[in-house]
């Protein structure tokens, strides 16, 4: 048997590893911890129900390998196989986990057709709300897998607005359910494993300016 040895996460990431929400809002600043926890969610979901299809989009490619790819196929390469021209990760166990970029509206296209189980969207805020709801379209399946869409995010950004519209105002339009929806906030205060390894990052945080500050440092909302 083998066996994967997972970092213990802190107590915002706990949070949003048990999170059972159908959209689960995680992160508001920046170094709180946010990839990490989507790797280690998407992982342990592969593990837990084999054939569940999972899907990672970040906004460009080079974000997806340096942020998930490269780490995921040195982490998993005894329980599956990356194919790179498909972008899927195929669990020994039938579970896959694939990977696409959304840096413009035509890249939607290859989702024709397609449809997961779990869907993360990191760095969900440099999406537009048009992106975001065209990939969320593709959670449906005839299974009793999990359907849940995971959205790491910062204030700033494309989709700003709509993320501040679900998970911070709490402001729902007609078929959005509010009890479907829930936010946890994650500073990198709340992060002591990146404080360890760079104890200045804070201080690279205080040295912006006053906005940027607020954002990033704070997860202050009404900032962008």
């Amino acid at each position: 048997m083998t066996e994967l040895t997972i970092e213990r996460p802190n107590e915002k990431q706990t949070a949003m590893l048990r999170a059972t929400t159908k959209h689960i809002g995680f992160g508001g600043a920046r170094g709180g911890g946010k990839s990490w926890a989507v790797r280690t969610k998407a992982k342990l979901l592969a593990l837990r129900y084999p054939g569940i299809k999972l899907l990672i989009v970040r906004r460009t490619y080079p974000e997806l390998i340096n942020n998930h790819i490269q780490i995921l196929r040195q982490e998993l390469r005894l329980v599956g196989t990356y194919n790179d021209k498909d972008k899927v990760f195929r669990f020994r166990n039938g579970s896959t986990l694939h990977f696409m970029y959304c840096a413009k509206d035509g890249d939607l296209d290859r989702l024709q057709g397609v449809e997961y189980d779990v869907i993360f969207l990191d760095e969900a805020t440099q999406l537009t709300e048009f992106q975001m709801k065209t990939i969320t379209a593709c959670l449906r399946g005839v299974n009793d897998f999990p359907k849940r869409i995971y959205y790491t995010c910062n204030p700033g950004g494309q989709g700003h607005g709509y993320i501040k519209r679900i998970f911070l105002e709490r402001r729902y339009e007609p078929g959005e359910d509010p009890a479907d929806y829930s936010f946890i906030q994650s500073l990198v205060t709340d992060n002591q494993a990146l404080l360890k390894r760079q104890p200045d990052y804070i201080k690279q945080l205080e040295a912006l300016p006053e906005k940027l500050r607020r954002a990033w440092l704070y997860g202050d909302w009404d900032t962008a």
